[in-house]
């Protein structure tokens, strides 16, 4: 099993990246992301495909577990390490299954209660958001920011990522509140620099 212990999850969402994705990812591995996803919900499994190896080689080459966001059945055709479920999603209990022991499973969780039980469904870490609003995805649920980072303390031993809406800007509430790992995208996929940017990001994370 490879390790989850990455400070910084980079959640590569192609339609928002200011360059091209795959260099976006090799500058954001550069600069101290530890972790990548590719979320993409809208291509087609060949399309994904297409963009999944090359990100898989890439992110091996730096050493970074390599993750799929939703798409369990494509892990082994991807080569990635992983995969990530929400709550629209394939159950993480049947993810699991799919993906054995020896691959890497997420899951999105959205309280205490919802954390506490992630080890119990078979994760290896958890999502923990929306911390504000994104513009990556439509949020069903209330932004819960700082408080909710505050909420799910000792809940859990896996590593937890608070994720939506984090930037340069807003990061130390997080971290204040006892953060030690974050998961971004547009801070990074968005920044003419990915670079810098992930470098900045990890830096607070210190």
């Amino acid at each position: 099993m490879i390790a989850c212990d990455a400070r910084l999850y980079l959640i590569l969402t192609p339609a928002i990246c200011c360059l091209d994705p795959l260099e976006t990812t090799r500058r954001a591995l550069y600069g101290g992301a530890e972790m990548v996803q590719l979320r993409d919900k809208h291509s087609t499994d060949a399309e994904y495909l297409r963009l999944a190896r090359p990100l898989a080689a890439i992110c091996r080459r730096h050493g970074a577990p390599f993750i799929l966001n939703d798409r369990v059945h494509l892990v082994e055709q991807a080569d990635a390490d992983g995969a990530h479920v929400g709550e629209d999603d394939l159950a993480p209990e049947r993810a699991r299954e799919l993906l054995g022991t020896d691959r890497l499973l997420g899951i999105s969780t959205h309280d205490r209660d919802e954390v506490a039980a992630a080890l119990g469904k078979g994760a290896d870490y958890v999502g923990l958001g929306p911390m504000f609003d994104t513009t990556t995805k439509a949020l069903a649920r209330t932004p819960g920011g700082a408080d909710l980072v505050r909420s799910v303390q000792g809940a859990t031993a896996l590593p937890v990522y608070p994720i939506g809406g984090i930037t340069e800007h807003n990061v130390s509430t997080f971290i204040d509140a006892g953060a030690t790992r974050l998961a971004v995208s547009s801070a990074i996929c968005e920044a003419s620099d990915p670079a810098a940017a992930a470098r900045h990001l990890r830096d607070l994370l210190l």
